[in-house]
């Protein structure tokens, strides 16, 4: 009997459907944790042990707190129903939903595990051989990311896709002049494509100063350029040509840690996450000429300031977050210093003084959760506090 008629298919299909909706939009304001979340899952499986997508998404939210081994095993198994139970003509739908969930997560490793099965399976399945090649350029397989990406174009010769991402693998070798070959088929099979566009920009750039494509997520920002639509007020240009620079920075980062430290490789969600959500609310704080996550100077001097009202938003945050964000910063811009986009010696200097102030800050962070919570307290009084703890900080909107 087909699996997918049962009753017990269709009622864990509603079932894992309620769920993903509730940890989308938590109902009135309810919000499960991740091990609740995780533990609904794996109800369905026990009442529906064929139910694959209860697997693989057990699997994804167990990876992404770091328990490797049981999402292993959630994943292994449910790309093996997948493949069983799966109707043909949404298998490649449903692969590059998982693929793309692990690429979120920064297990290319992962990746190329999965793929390099699937694609023995399937030698004929192009897409798999481009996920392939994607995923071994992340992780700093070169050789076999372009024979994947190679074998993928031979196989679509016309897919613009395919060979934009050929000429992307080159760009990240350092091969110039093929990526130049294969960006130019790209564009001519699709002179619309964005994505193609983009990386035949950071070819010109390549070209005209050498390098790589971590080079160019590395390459100076043109400061000249920004106060110059500044100045022009095209703020939408601005923040899109900062956010360019912010984003490579970050990318850089993740790329190297993803392939030199496989402790760090684990913490990368967490990390990237922390740090992201902890320099938009600087931003948000900040003057309007605050644009470059790489201007350490302005967070140091301003960074107990900002922790103040971090933690005054914030109520709910504990010592770990705290740990987090040090966490984060601390990876940043050490990167940052190492490739010449933050003094070193200024690092160390604010790595020193941000260290120094740790442990107040979280005296203070638990000292505020106590207050938060004490209903005995007068507002006024609790006001007093605040204004004690955070030296005035929380109440002024902007530095």
């Amino acid at each position: 009997m087909n699996a997918k008629k049962t009753k017990a298919w269709k009622a864990a299909e509603y079932e894992y459907s309620e769920i993903i909706a509730q940890s989308m939009v938590p109902f009135m304001g309810f919000q499960l944790s991740p091990d609740e979340i995780i533990e609904q899952f794996e109800s369905i499986i026990r009442e529906c042990p064929m139910f694959y997508p209860a697997h693989l998404e057990s699997g994804l939210r167990q990876l992404a707190l770091g328990r490797d081994g049981s999402a292993k095993e959630r994943l292994d198994e449910g790309i093996r129903l997948m493949l069983e139970l799966a109707e043909p003509q949404h298998i490649d739908e449903e692969l590059d939903a998982l693929f793309s969930n692990l690429e979120k997560l920064w297990r290319f490793d992962l990746s190329m595990h999965y793929l390099d099965a699937l694609v023995e399976r399937y030698p004929r399945n192009s897409l798999l051989r481009d996920y392939l090649a994607h995923a071994a350029a992340r992780m700093g397989d070169l050789n076999n990311a372009l024979l994947a990406i190679s074998k993928a174009v031979e196989m679509e010769p016309n897919n613009s896709h395919f060979m934009s991402n050929k000429g992307w693998i080159h760009l990240i070798a350092g091969n110039l002049k093929e990526a130049r070959e294969a960006l130019a088929e790209a564009f001519h099979l699709d002179s619309e494509d964005e994505v193609v566009k983009g990386n035949l920009e950071i070819h010109q750039y390549l070209m005209d100063h050498g390098g790589n494509y971590l080079d160019y997520l590395l390459r100076p920002a043109d400061k000249e350029e920004i106060d110059r639509l500044a100045d022009e007020e095209e703020w939408e240009k601005v923040d899109q040509l900062c956010a360019l620079y912010n984003d490579g920075r970050i990318e850089a980062m993740a790329q190297t840690l993803l392939q030199e430290n496989e402790h760090k490789r684990l913490r990368l969600p967490d990390l990237l996450s922390t740090l992201r959500q902890f320099l938009r609310f600087v931003h948000d704080l900040g003057p309007s000429d605050y644009l470059l996550d790489e201007d350490l100077p302005f967070i140091h001097t301003h960074f107990k300031t900002i922790m103040h009202k971090f933690i005054f938003k914030f109520g709910d945050i504990d010592a770990n977050m705290i740990e987090e964000i040090y966490e984060s910063l601390l990876e940043y811009y050490g990167f940052l210093s190492k490739h010449g986009l933050a003094s070193v010696k200024h690092f160390r200097a604010f790595r020193k003084n941000i260290l120094a102030m740790k442990n107040e800050l979280i005296e203070k962070m638990q000292r505020y959760d106590i207050i938060r919570h004490d209903d005995e307290l007068k507002e006024d009084e609790k006001e007093d506090i605040r204004e004690e703890l955070f030296e005035g900080d929380h109440a002024w909107p902007f530095l």
